[in-house]
């Protein structure tokens, strides 16, 4: 048992550091992004939107690390224990580096198609099937398109999804050769989402391009269920489901994914599963809500300012003040996350979701997040037990405390909504 749980915490490390190398990247683009949008005039950020989008990615950047000891652990034990050349003459998948041979050059490349054909299916299926939909449609759920919405993603896809790259170690493809190809097509894939790019040209005939994906974010009805690529465009136009851009798309889905909180954007499919299974009085209608495609309806009205904001402005500080903590320490732990124990890891999980829930709250109105922000601040043991030094730990709790304390005693209910309700293109921004 101690080997198997070396090996599965072996693959989930170097899966975890293959997106962890990216991060400043992503970071400095989020940070550019938003420059060029502002340069331009055009608003390219919404800031409860963005503190969603940023929230689900740090629940699924910890939630990835037991995912990754999992798909990946399962991964290297079927491709040392069952692949194909050790039980018929076959040959072995070549070893080295890519640029060791032609023929390793070769091998990698047809395992990065593989992987990107694999994402295509998957996908797809993921808008087909209702408890896949369940978990993806958090990504879909931002009515904005930028490159924090790259990182809003699911933190329960892969408890379904880690079987799918079984048949490669059959074939007996390296599990560290798959992880890599698996890294770096996620990656390409941040790249996809923005609007500030237009069209690329003549490469957009072979890749997806930001053009290509804004269709697929889009709700409208001519672009619903369209351009599955993950970096490989062929896939759609050889399958029958590419769409070129003919104009800005409506984002979001339908009907909207209310409320600011990561936890319960996590939830909100499952919720609407369960609730649809209770109006189907047939078993027959019981597994359609589960497995059959999900109900598309008609686009719900547009967002309006109105759906965040609930509290007065030194809650609006203090729920950001918190969340750029979190946000810091959970980038500054993520390769840390890779080697420590499973045990710290879910202790920093339950602190980051109760955190990210606290900071929802005030960013919603009638929000009991008080109480919830007030649970954070006394869990000291908590925090000790995730990377924060001894010495800090009181410090750092005494100051969560005095800053909610302040909060209680100097916040007083607005008399008006603290941001302004209207469409969303007059609401208050980043931007």
């Amino acid at each position: 048992m101690g080997t198997r749980a070396a090996t599965a915490a072996g693959a989930g490390g170097l899966a975890v550091s293959v997106l962890h190398a990216a991060v400043p990247l992503f970071l400095t683009l989020i940070a550019l992004e938003w420059m060029a949008g502002r340069r331009r005039g055009r608003r390219v950020y919404l800031l409860y939107d963005s503190v969603t989008d940023l929230g689900c990615g740090i629940l699924s950047q910890i939630v990835g690390v037991f995912l990754a000891v999992i798909s990946l652990g399962a991964y290297r034990y079927v491709a040392e224990h069952a692949a194909l050349h050790r039980y018929l003459d076959v040959p072995a998948w070549p070893l080295g580096g890519p640029l060791t041979s032609w023929q390793a050059s070769a091998a990698w490349l047809a395992v990065f198609a593989l992987v990107d054909f694999g994402q295509y299916w998957v996908h797809r299926a993921s808008h087909r099937v209702s408890v896949l939909w369940a978990c993806h449609l958090v990504h879909h759920s931002s009515e904005e398109l930028n490159y924090a919405v790259a990182l809003r993603n699911s933190s329960l896809h892969g408890v379904f999804l880690w079987v799918v790259p079984l048949p490669l170690a059959v074939a007996g493809v390296p599990w560290k050769v798959f992880a890599v190809c698996y890294g770096l097509n996620v990656a390409y894939q941040f790249f996809l989402h923005t609007r500030v790019i237009g069209s690329l040209g003549p490469i957009e005939a072979v890749f997806n391009t930001p053009s290509h994906h804004r269709v697929h974010h889009g709700r409208d009805a001519e672009y619903l269920n369209r351009n599955f690529a993950g970096v490989l465009i062929v896939w759609d136009r050889l399958f029958g489901t590419f769409t070129r851009e003919t104009r800005e798309p409506v984002y979001g889905v339908s009907p909207r994914v209310s409320g600011s909180n990561p936890v319960w954007t996590n939830l909100w499919g499952f919720d609407a599963i369960r609730r649809e299974m209770g109006r189907s009085p047939s078993l027959r209608g019981k597994l359609q809500a589960v497995f059959g495609p999900p109900g598309w309806r008609e686009p719900a009205e547009p967002l309006t300012a109105g759906a965040g904001g609930g509290g007065g402005r030194l809650v609006m500080v203090y729920a950001l003040a918190q969340f750029l903590a979190l946000l810091l320490l959970t980038v500054g732990s993520l390769e840390a996350l890779g080697r420590a124990p499973l045990w710290d890891v879910a202790a920093f999980g339950v602190l980051a979701a109760l955190t990210l829930t606290g900071v929802g709250g005030a960013l919603e109105p009638q929000h009991p997040w008080l109480r919830i922000e007030g649970a954070v601040c006394l869990i000291p043991r908590l925090r000790d037990s995730v990377f924060l030094p001894a010495d800090l730990v009181l410090p750092y709790v005494a100051l969560s405390l005095a800053a909610l304390l302040l909060v209680i005693v100097a916040e007083r209910p607005p008399a008006s909504p603290s941001w302004p309700v209207g469409p969303l293109e007059n609401s208050d921004s980043i931007v």
